[in-house]
């Protein structure tokens, strides 16, 4: 708090210093009292506020004067504008440290500008000044710049710009305007994720055209970049990086609870392309991907199915294969919702199920004759699986290890990879059969990673033996023989047709038959077709009702004939089946035709005959005849009679002819 003496007090009121003292001892006007240094008497101290608002206007303009402060400017115009405008602040709203402050950077301004008259070009004073400031008072931030802009607040009698707490008086405020500020975040808050430089230039341009009022208070890039800082970084993800990297970094995610479940109990199944070039077994350089499945209890992959592209075949493989290396069958499977797990025949299209996509469901499914059970993801849920964190590691650790390690984006690529793949120096799937198994074995036996502690430091592997060793686990497995028959693939339901029957691969249907096929058409009459991927040369057909098999089919390679240009002895092979199939069919119409019986005719006579035994015609006990004239009728007499007078009725047909 600020206080003034006795006499200073007098002067401002225009009295006496007596009358001052009377009414400060009378309690009149608040004061306090202190001991006098130079002469060790009492005196009393009157504060600024004490005092009435009149004299504290007349003591700031007095002190105004002895600072050297300008007099106060007129108001600047209050002209429409979105510009927030810095309020000027009088000198006795400032504290006591504030106006010391603002005294000594009104002494240091008026000493440059002396400084500065006695140089012919004035600019080569400002540095040389302000290395003296830094001497004089070395606690004060100075630059050429700083004086410029005190110099610039000190002739606007912007108090404000003089003390040390810049900023303070607009915070939470921003000068630019809310028209302006929209237009930049509709372009800023985009996945196109322009800069701010060319959202400010953009929004600038829009303004020119549209809001020229704007225009002029437009604040620089700097202040826009500033602002956009302050936007929350949750909106800043959502809009410049989209739903899925504000879902993955912000939203609230749940941990699942492994501790109920037990080894073999779920397999994550999921497709992963490795992160190198290799040559494929038909020499073509590409990057494969195998088919994983990893339990969810231990985290061990029990196998990894190496393919060009996955498919089911690769899910139904890397499921056989982890049986037969001693990983027995799981209780469940979590698949994700790509085709290549929700296929009819291995457990049904879960997720994927529509009315219309199929519309009479595979009797058959791989799954259920395992007795497995499918989990479905929640469509576009990476996260749900850990087996993404392996597809990690196995980048990580042993893509990076392949010397046409290629990364999984552009800028990850090493520049001799462009080299290897042009020269061919690749590595080839063959050898890749070889080498994964070694990397899975390598995986399975490092530390377990999951978050339950009794399972620190232990090895994955041993999770799995121990779980499996100590009998508390459900173990089944199968031998090779029935894995090779329950992971046969199966067809939708059709019927037996002109040509047999058919399987889709690769886009393109095959169709089988063999020589009696033409006598298993029954158009009412379904069936499932069951094949081995890895030998197409056979099938077997099944019937849809009971399940039974009924036949073995042989590709028919003869009907694939090409619309044109098509080989000669392929169109005689064909001929030659037709033909073949006609002499069948006939043979077997003529054992049926070979009994020599008596004709068509003498069988229907025969019939006939055999039909009418006993045939009669019964007589009636009375008829009324059907006469067209009416007085004929009314003369006719008609009697009872016990048997038919049959020259009676032809005297009366006689009588009534003509009529």
């Amino acid at each position: 708090m600020e206080y003034l003496s006795v006499k200073e007090v007098a002067e401002l009121k225009g009295c006496s210093i007596q009358y001052i003292n009377r009414i400060a001892k009378n309690g009149k006007l608040e004061a306090i009292q202190e001991i006098n240094a130079g002469n060790n008497c009492m005196q009393y101290k009157i504060p600024l506020s004490a005092l009435s608002e009149e004299l504290k206007t007349k003591y700031y303009k007095q002190r105004q004067n002895e600072l050297g402060i300008l007099p106060e400017l007129e108001k600047p115009s209050e002209k429409a504008s979105e510009t927030v405008k810095r309020p000027l602040k009088r000198l006795d709203e400032f504290t006591e440290t504030e106006r010391q402050q603002i005294a000594l950077w009104i002494n240091i301004l008026n000493e440059w500008q002396a400084a500065r008259s006695k140089f012919k070009n004035k600019t080569d004073a400002d540095p040389l000044f302000c290395g003296k400031v830094k001497l004089e008072h070395p606690d004060i931030d100075i630059s050429v710049d700083i004086l410029y802009r005190k110099y610039k607040a000190y002739t606007n009698n912007n108090l404000q710009g003089l003390t040390e707490n810049r900023g303070g008086w607009n915070r939470g405020r921003c000068g630019i305007p809310d028209t302006a500020w929209n237009i930049f975040t509709s372009y800023y808050l985009t996945t196109h994720r322009l800069t701010i430089e060319n959202c400010y230039s953009k929004t600038l341009a829009v303004c020119k055209e549209y809001y020229p009022e704007l225009v002029g208070d437009m604040p620089s890039s700097r202040t826009f970049r500033r602002q956009a800082e302050k936007i929350p970084d949750a909106i800043v993800e959502f809009g410049r990086f989209g739903n899925k990297a504000f879902a993955d970094k912000y939203l609230e995610y749940a941990e699942r609870d492994l501790e109920h479940v037990k080894c073999n109990d779920i397999w994550i199944a999921d497709n992963h392309t490795l992160d190198f070039f290799s040559l494929s077994d038909d020499g073509e350089v590409h990057r494969a991907s195998i088919t994983t499945f990893q339990d969810a209890k231990s985290g061990v992959i029990v196998a990894a199915e190496l393919c060009d592209h996955p498919n089911s075949d690769t899910t139904r493989l890397a499921l056989r294969s982890a049986c037969l290396q001693g990983f027995g069958l799981p209780i469940s499977v979590y698949f994700d919702n790509g085709s290549e797990f929700l296929s009819g025949d291995i457990a049904g299209r879960g997720h994927r199920r529509k009315k219309d996509w199929q519309k009479t469901e595979v009797p058959v499914k791989i799954l259920d004759l395992l007795g497995i059970r499918m989990i479905n993801a929640i469509p576009r849920n990476a996260k749900a699986k850990p087996i993404e964190r392996f597809f990690n590691t196995f980048k990580e650790h042993y893509s990076k290890s392949i010397e046409s390690y290629c990364g999984g984006t552009p800028s990850e690529r090493p520049e001799e990879c462009k080299k290897l793949v042009k020269e061919r120096k690749l590595i080839t799937d063959e050898e890749l059969r070889e080498i994964i198994p070694v990397f899975i074995r390598g995986h399975n036996s490092e530390l377990y990673g999951g978050k339950e502690k009794r399972f620190k430091k232990m090895r994955r592997i041993d999770v799995w033996n121990e779980a499996i060793r100590s009998g508390d686990v459900e173990f089944r497995t199968s031998d090779k023989a029935n894995l090779n028959l329950l992971m046969r693939r199966t067809t939708k339901v059709q019927k037996i047709k002109r040509n047999g029957v058919f399987i889709e691969w690769a886009g393109k249907k095959i169709w089988y038959n063999n020589e009696d096929t033409v006598f298993h058409i029954d158009k009412d009459r379904e069936v499932y077709v069951r094949f081995d991927p890895a030998d197409l040369d056979e099938v077997q057909v099944y019937d849809k009702n009971t399940d039974k098999y009924l036949y073995t089919y042989q590709r028919a390679t003869y009907l694939d004939l090409s619309f044109v240009n098509e080989k000669e002895e392929n169109i005689q092979t064909y001929m030659r089946h037709q033909s073949s199939t006609r002499k069948t069919v006939k043979k077997v119409l003529d054992d049926h035709k070979k009994f020599d019986a008596v004709s068509l005719l003498k069988a229907e006579l025969l019939r006939a005959e055999q039909n009418s035994k006993d045939y009669e015609i019964a007589n009636p006990n009375s008829f009324e005849p059907v006469i067209a004239s009416e007085k004929e009728a009314s003369s006719m007499k008609i009697k009872k009679v016990e048997f038919a007078d049959l020259k009676r009725l032809n005297e009366i047909n006689e009588k009534s002819k003509g009529a």
